[in-house]
């Protein structure tokens, strides 16, 4: 988990990787939002469970004040919960397809990106 952390960092990223709860938590000071949301930029927190990369990651979140554009939230987000510390907006979205040997941390953001982008 390190190393991907590290290469993360070394390919621009603001990533910080902690353990508690059971997971590691992997927090991104600045994930990008696509237009149609009420900003444009969030923290984002992953958890991954301890067996990454084999055990799929599951669920995402977001600042808390991250809504649409209108001020409704996507289907899936609906729900707030405080982890590390702060306040979050869950997203209930987890990759039908997780593949342990191609997939990563990476591969996971894409996935995240273009789920964001299907719910404005």
């Amino acid at each position: 988990m390190t190393e991907e952390a590290g290469q993360l960092r070394a390919e621009g990223y603001t990533v910080e990787v902690t353990e508690a709860e059971g997971w590691f938590n992997v927090v991104f000071s600045s994930f990008s939002l696509p237009p149609g949301y009420s900003k444009a930029v969030t923290e984002l927190l992953i958890k991954l469970p301890l067996s990454y990369p084999n055990g799929t990651p599951d669920m995402f979140w977001v600042d808390e004040d991250v809504t649409l554009k209108d001020g409704g939230v996507p289907g899936s987000a609906d729900a707030i919960e405080p982890a590390l510390c702060k306040r979050w907006r869950r997203f209930s979205w987890l990759p039908q397809n997780w593949n342990p040997a191609a997939d990563n941390i990476k591969t996971y953001l894409e996935f995240i990106y273009q789920r964001v982008v299907q719910s404005t």
